[in-house]
């Protein structure tokens, strides 16, 4: 009797894990695509670490950059290296250089095409058409891979592959190349969702004895 119990109990799990992998590989890349967005408008904060490689084909070069990025929804960051941070808080946008001991302050508005992440994650299916690339692992990390085309010729990211967290529908690795044919990766760590940010955080204090110049006048 045990013997024909343990028997159940063995297709039981087999034909749940079955229906869920099932489930799984009919989702469509384009049912993938709403979920990772919905999943990011939902976000309230999102934190981590990452490391971002860039590969210039023109000067055939390679650097390598750590820092953290931190997000409040809809429109506040921070993103910190040991040469630069940036913050906005939605309406102005600092950026200060370690190397120049400067911070230039201006509005959004103004400010050239920056790549926030998050930015793209919440809304990417109104100028990218999304396939699915499979499965494949990031670290120890199953992930799903998608691949993202632009709809239109002149978009500045011709190319964007994504690693996502099977278990979380988080981004583990992102890979773009741009317009101008530089291959950049971003591998995230340490992913912290929906912790209370204060507003101050996205606000640029200039450091005593670092010149301030502001555009935003």
């Amino acid at each position: 009797m045990n013997k024909i119990r343990r028997t159940l109990s063995w297709l039981v799990l087999f034909s749940v894990v079955a229906f869920l992998g099932g489930q799984i590989s009919s989702t469509t890349p384009d049912q993938m695509a709403r979920r990772l967005e919905r999943r990011y408008r939902l976000l309230k904060t999102l934190s981590m670490d990452f490391i971002k490689i860039i590969k210039s084909e023109v000067f055939e070069t390679q650097e390598k950059i750590k820092g953290k990025m931190i997000f409040k929804n809809p429109d506040k960051f921070k993103i910190k290296t040991e040469d630069q941070t940036m913050v906005c808080d939605g309406k102005f946008l600092w950026t200060y250089s370690v190397e120049n001991q400067q911070v230039i302050k201006n509005l959004v508005s103004r400010s050239e095409k920056i790549f926030q992440p998050i930015q793209y994650l919440t809304n990417f299916r109104a100028e990218y058409i999304p396939k699915s690339l499979g499965e494949e692992k990031v670290g120890r990390t199953k992930c799903f891979k998608l691949l993202l085309s632009p709809k239109k010729e002149e978009a500045f990211i011709k190319r964007m592959v994504l690693w996502i967290d099977q278990k979380n529908l988080l981004v583990k690795k992102l890979k773009y190349k741009d317009y101008n044919d530089n291959e950049v990766t971003f591998i995230f760590s340490h992913i912290k969702t929906n912790r209370k940010i204060k507003d101050s955080e996205f606000i640029l204090q200039t450091p005593p004895g670092v010149e301030e110049v502001d555009l935003s006048k």
